[in-house]
């Protein structure tokens, strides 16, 4: 508790820690949703200034409850984050506060027009970064918040990850295309901005060499962002070219890439799985195309690394000295009908 023991005002505080007036007031008020790092600051000013301040009673018996922003960015909603995120809040007494922002405006997020009013209030604990963030951005915020990114990774910035097993997801969709005919395979994928775009290019890569599969480079595709019809089409051109060399499976990035190269396939009369097979990878229900065939692909529990992602932050707001983390969890083969089904193999004692 603080009581005044001048006629300084709360504008005279927050000129000189840079932070809103109503931050300083809840800070002196001994509200919760302020920074540790912010109310200490506050609470030294206002010493200097000529306050008095009051020890808080039982302040280690008093636990606050935190607050967490999750930024999202883009056009997807991503209701099995959202769901995991929101579950453990619950269990972890963290209070979740979302923001979206769409990828043409993410750049500007930390404009100060452009400000949450949780990261304005500085209200926030940690933050959970959903999907790409440009790198400037993503940067900032860590050296100010603990936080922890799902899935995508930033390459100066030493944070927490809650990411996927692209090595096994993609050897269980390279075993299957092996087990369907295919003997020369593509990847089509985003460009290298893209974290996990590079990653699973590289468990492609070593899927297919695993299985004894040929790779050429000139089947090593990329859709630069932001991507556009044309560039689909683009590709396209190349795969058809590629069935004539013997390449008949591809594997994509994700659904959104597999949904998009499977409309122009069909569109240019390419049957699909007869004479090519596609796979996406981590099946969203929200990708789905109604009037396209399932695509094959890989199933991830969203639910659970929006749960982990938020239980990792609880630890790192506790632990921020510790380590980075990455946490991979597992993609499993999920069949659709843009690859042939396997056939189950027939032992020679059920012959007879």
């Amino acid at each position: 508790m603080i009581t005044s023991a001048s006629t300084i005002g709360l504008d005279d505080i927050a000129k000189r820690t840079g932070v809103a007036v109503s931050t300083v007031s809840r800070a002196l008020r001994d509200l919760p949703g302020i920074h540790p790092k912010t109310r200490s600051k506050v609470l030294r000013e206002a010493r200097a200034l000529g306050y008095t301040v009051r020890p808080r009673r039982h302040e280690s018996a008093r636990m606050e409850t935190k607050h967490v922003l999750a930024l999202t960015v883009g056009d997807e909603t991503p209701a099995g984050y959202m769901t995991g995120l929101s579950q453990a809040s619950l269990e972890l007494d963290i209070s979740l506060h979302f923001h979206h922002v769409a990828e043409i405006d993410s750049r500007e997020l930390l404009a100060p027009q452009n400000l949450p009013m949780s990261l304005r209030e500085e209200l926030i604990s940690g933050v959970i970064l959903i999907y790409r963030w440009p790198n400037e951005v993503g940067e900032k915020i860590f050296r100010k918040f603990p936080t922890v990114s799902i899935v995508h990774t930033y390459p100066n910035a030493p944070v927490d990850v809650m990411s996927i097993d692209h090595t096994g997801g993609m050897l269980s969709l390279v075993r299957h295309l092996k087990a369907t005919g295919h003997h020369k395979l593509g990847f089509l994928g985003w460009d290298a901005h893209v974290s996990w775009s590079r990653s699973r290019l590289a468990a492609f890569l070593e899927a297919a060499f695993a299985h004894r599969i040929k790779v050429s480079p000139e089947n090593l595709l990329q859709i630069r962002l932001p991507q556009t019809p044309e560039q689909i089409h683009l590709s396209s051109e190349r795969i058809v070219a590629a069935l004539s060399e013997g390449v008949s499976g591809w594997i994509c990035a994700d659904d959104f890439i597999g949904y998009d190269l499977c409309a122009e396939l069909l569109q240019r009369g390419i049957r699909i799985p007869e004479e090519i097979s596609i796979t996406g990878y981590h099946r969203h229900p929200s990708f789905r195309r109604v009037n396209l065939p399932l695509l094959t692909s890989t199933e991830v529990d969203s639910k659970r690394i929006g749960y982990n992602a938020l239980q990792q932050l609880s630890y790192r707001m506790g632990h921020p000295k510790d380590p980075p983390q990455l946490v991979l969890m597992p993609a499993k083969f999920a069949p659709g009908q843009t690859t042939p089904a396997e056939t189950p193999l027939v032992h020679e004692s059920s012959l007879h």
